[in-house]
């Protein structure tokens, strides 16, 4: 089982948001949200594999250089329960990509520190 999960916390815009609201949402590709990401860590190992991972993905973002568009791994907020990415609406889909990447390497790295430490 994989010591590092999140889920997903960004309250919807769009309950309790009339039918007209709600497609003025998706129109507007210019619009930010602010995505969170509650993160369930059991141990401070797991936080240093998190910290690892993301530092692995920024280097290869600015290796290969960002597409048009594409968030960066730079700009969310990290704490030790949470990360806040503010961005624009268009960037969300990417943006979930990317956590979950995040997560599954974070996980990978971890369990590479276990067999070291064995």
């Amino acid at each position: 089982m994989n010591s590092i999960r999140y889920r997903e916390t960004t309250l919807s815009s769009f309950a309790g948001a009339e039918d007209r609201d709600a497609v003025a949402l998706r129109i507007d590709p210019s619009r930010r949200v602010t995505l969170r990401f509650s993160l369930l860590i059991e141990d401070p190992q797991d936080l240093e594999a998190l910290r690892y991972a993301r530092r692995a993905m920024i280097r290869e973002e600015r290796t290969r250089g960002l597409e048009w568009d594409e968030p960066s791994m730079e700009q969310p907020i990290f704490t030790a329960t949470e990360i806040r990415w503010f961005v624009l609406v268009s960037q969300v889909a990417w943006c979930r990509e990317k956590i979950a990447d995040l997560i599954s390497r974070a996980n990978r790295a971890r369990d590479a520190l276990r067999d070291l430490g064995q």
